[in-house]
């Protein structure tokens, strides 16, 4: 018996030295010699998933409620996504988005004295009453930052009674400061629109509170879009993996037949390396030749294995392969992907996880003599603490969006174009098309007895869920409070590429507002060839 152990255990929650430093947990019947050890009173059988609770700063209260996004798999639950309210995080307020309704980015809420301002709605439209009165009031837009696109405009559509302000202001600055006066919305007895300029030296990445103030008088307004405008230009490159050799090598005319029809600029092929070298030059070589001739670049793609880049040889091999092809047959750059087990499952630790990635793009990058890539999911951090880094290990970057939604692509890539517009880096917008699994979003709420408990291991926390509710872990339990389905076509365009085609346009104008918009790429466009 382990010291501190007690001996009516049903189960061991532990906490186990892990590849790389990083933690392993577990729940089994037995406890294990050399590792941070809690018993549960609960059998290993009854246990879907277990995984790190998320970093909370420090002396962060308990969450209230917690949200779990996943599916179900041959072993248990398979985490995707966990949020703790209040957050985990101190995250940063959200971009606004060029060609997105204000109110689809932030709440709204009434500002000034009680009475003096009302919100309602009427359809699609926001509507704001205001009584008559001096004291500053109106309608307020929750936190946002303005992206740092030069040439914006503000897209108004309203209703109004009488005259209203469009202002904003700094949420540090003291109370007593006047927000700044960005337009007049004028009286209008039908829907009238206005285009106002932003002001060449409002702050972009910074925190930003718009409001429409009420007029003294009082009367209402209506509103029926308030956006952002900026000039767009959309980028023609789209991209997309083959990671099977036969696919390239033995079926390359269904490949480029293929290419073409989606107009593809850039195929990331696996290229195999024996002993420092490209195993098949001679089957590169005409592939790449082939590829070119038809206004293709071809990419090699490799995978980050969370010790080293595999296949980290990738660099001397192709430099000693580019220096002896012809212009045409050179494979242009390198593409790594974060380790799918990162790339398709919940994170508990972000930032510790992208450093590691990028450390070890870091020690790549000096022997490919080519330009290097990398492919990270939504929830990769571009916080102050990684952006520079990740601009100096790279020179572009693919985000794997895991949505099918416009409006929800957008939000997902949002900051990663803010942070390839202020490095001039290449940023583009991957779009799932192979297979993916149903799943579905459970929202967890305190109580005596759960499914869900955050349990102590280590100095650490874990979440662990039950099949069951159960009481007296060690632990804060969650019960379960909704469940929501989440299908895997909110995922993945699968089975429905007429509606990927029909979606393309129209979300590489909006997205094309940003400078560092490059295009869009396909994951698991060659998945019937994989």
């Amino acid at each position: 018996m382990l010291a501190g152990i007690p001996a009516h255990a049903a189960s061991y929650l532990t906490r186990c030295p892990g590849a790389n430093g990083e933690p392993a947990l577990s729940v089994e019947a037995t406890a294990r010699v050399g590792c941070k050890t809690t018993a549960l009173p609960v059998d290993a059988g009854a246990v879907l998933a277990v995984v790190p609770a998320p970093r909370r700063p420090a002396g962060a209260p308990p969450p209230e409620t917690i949200t779990l996004s996943g599916s179900q798999g041959k072993s248990g639950f398979l985490m995707r996504e966990v949020a703790m309210t209040p957050l985990s995080l101190n995250a940063p307020p959200p971009y606004l988005v060029p060609g997105v309704d204000f109110r689809a980015v932030a709440t709204i809420g009434v500002i000034g004295p009680i009475g003096r301002a009302t919100i309602g709605e009427d359809g699609d439209d926001t509507v704001l009453d205001c009584t008559p009165g001096t004291e500053r009031a109106g309608l307020g837009f929750a936190t946002t930052r303005m992206p740092p696109i030069p040439g914006m405009m503000i897209h108004v559509i309203h209703v109004a009674e009488d005259t209203f302000r469009l202002v904003v202001s700094n949420p540090g600055a003291p109370s007593s400061q006047d927000p700044r006066l960005l337009a007049k919305l004028k009286p209008a007895d039908s829907a009238t629109e206005a285009h106002i300029p932003l002001p060449a030296d409002l702050a972009a990445d910074t925190p930003l509170d718009f409001a429409v103030l009420c007029p003294a008088a009082g009367g209402r307004l209506s509103l029926s879009e308030i956006s952002l405008e900026a000039k767009t230009a959309v980028p023609t490159d789209r991209a997309a993996w083959i990671r099977r050799d036969a696919t390239w090598q033995n079926e390359a005319a269904q490949v480029f037949s293929r290419a073409q029809r989606w107009g593809l600029t850039q195929l990331a092929i696996h290229v195999p390396t024996s002993a420092g070298t490209v195993a098949d030059p001679q089957a590169l070589a005409g592939f790449v030749s082939a590829a070119s001739a038809r206004g293709i670049a071809v990419w090699a793609l490799a995978a980050d294995d969370g010790a080293r880049i595999t296949a980290a040889d990738i660099g001397e091999a192709l430099a000693d392969y580019n220096g002896a092809v012809s212009p045409e047959a050179k494979v242009q750059g390198v593409e790594v992907e974060l380790r799918p087990s990162d790339l398709w499952s919940y994170v508990a630790d972000p930032e510790t996880v992208a450093l590691g990635f990028i450390s070890r793009l870091e020690r790549l990058k000096p022997s490919l003599g080519v330009p290097l890539g990398a492919v990270v999911p939504a929830w990769f951090p571009t916080t102050p603490s990684v952006a520079d880094r990740l601009a100096a290990a790279v020179d572009r970057m693919t985000v794997v969006t895991d949505r099918t939604d416009p409006i929800d692509i957008r939000r997902a890539v949002a900051r990663f174009l803010a942070w390839g517009t202020r490095h001039s880096r290449r940023v583009e917008a991957a779009l799932e098309a192979g297979p993916v699994a149903d799943g579905e979003r459970g929202a967890f709420v305190r109580a005596e007895a759960g499914e869900l408990w955050l349990v102590p291991v280590g100095g650490e926390s874990a979440l662990i869920l039950l099949k069951e509710p159960a009481r007296s872990l060690p632990g804060i339990a969650f019960r379960q409070d909704d469940v929501t389905p989440v299908p895997a076509a909110s995922r993945s365009f699968l089975g429905r590429r007429a509606e990927l085609r029909e979606t393309l346009a129209p979300l590489g104008r909006t997205l094309g507002a940003w400078p560092s918009f490059s295009g869009f790429a396909f994951h698991g466009l060659f998945a019937d060839h994989e």
